[in-house]
């Protein structure tokens, strides 16, 4: 991925206005033309099972949805709402940053369809997962 300054300052905009994504401590790492490259710093918070200190599935979902949105988002200039999404879970999540990749996979004129994976810190999948996005000019325009 070649890094495109100007669409990683766009994505960092849309990250950066949502509350849950600065919660969830987020941040854009790169941003191009073929998608994006987000990070969340690993907090406790995110523990599902102390027992065996996994990271809720909930987390990964959201960090799937917000990396296919943001995707979409850098094509048409701004964030869209989830219309489907699928996730799989493929290992448990453990304590570790994560790091998540999201392209476009079509992009039509009312809708679009993008795909994410979710990496541990170590650079194992941990979960997937493909999202409809509906394509509408932003609130207030």
């Amino acid at each position: 991925m070649s890094e495109n300054n100007s669409l990683k300052q766009m994505a960092t905009q849309f990250v950066n206005r949502s509350p849950f994504n600065r919660w969830l401590g987020m941040s854009v790492l790169s941003a191009d033309e073929e998608g994006l490259v987000l990070t969340v710093k690993w907090r406790e918070d995110f523990i599902s099972s102390p027992e065996i200190r996994s990271t809720h599935g909930g987390i990964l979902a959201a960090i799937i949805d917000a990396t296919g949105d943001y995707a979409v988002a850098i094509k048409v200039g701004h964030p869209v709402p989830t219309v489907d999404m699928r996730v799989d879970y493929h290992r448990v999540a453990y304590p570790g940053d994560l790091r998540a990749e999201g392209r476009v996979i079509n992009l039509g004129k009312s809708m679009a369809t993008a795909e994410a994976r979710v990496l541990d810190a170590s650079g194992k999948l941990v979960a997937s997962g493909r999202a409809l996005y509906l394509i509408r000019a932003p609130q207030g325009k």
